[in-house]
């Protein structure tokens, strides 16, 4: 991936639109798209849709690590309502925001020729958590926040 994508992405109000109203769609507290770093070794916080959006802009997760990283290695959408029973959950962005993650959903960020990263939704409103239900709402989600990533990389191909 291009480098320049991350910094456009990160501006872009259309991608934080989306973002927004994909969260608030699933009834989410809080989501974020990360994007896949120049080597596709670790995902880097772009957009926040979160009260500690400072805090997280910018951090690096391994793509080795957390249900994130194996939702970007594997391409496979997940939900999660008991991450902290989770064996894969990986806790290091929790104790940097000072925030308990509980449920989750992560849904890869792709298309046929390229994988941008992930987009999370992060503790569901209700308290049985995500449903099937919200997985397909988040991603037909990804699939415009994905095609909007597609024309900041193919902006760039052309600059």
């Amino acid at each position: 991936m291009n480098p320049d994508i991350y910094q456009l992405a990160k501006d872009d109000k259309l991608l934080a639109k989306a973002l927004a109203d994909a969260v608030m769609s699933v009834g989410a507290q809080e989501g974020s798209i990360l994007l896949l770093t120049p080597s596709g070794q670790a995902l880097r916080f772009a957009l926040c849709s979160s009260p500690t959006s400072d805090k997280l802009i910018d951090t690096q997760q391994p793509v080795t690590r957390g249900v994130v990283g194996l939702v970007a290695s594997f391409q496979q959408p997940t939900i999660n309502n008991a991450l902290n029973d989770d064996p894969q959950h990986d806790p290091s962005v929790d104790e940097k925001v000072g925030s308990s993650t509980h449920s989750q959903m992560a849904v890869p960020l792709s298309d046929a020729y390229q994988e941008y990263g992930v987009v999370t939704a992060i503790n569901a409103n209700n308290e049985s958590g995500f449903t099937n239900n919200d997985l397909q709402r988040y991603l037909e989600a990804a699939k415009a926040i994905t095609a909007r990533l597609a024309e900041l990389a193919g902006g760039l191909a052309r600059a």
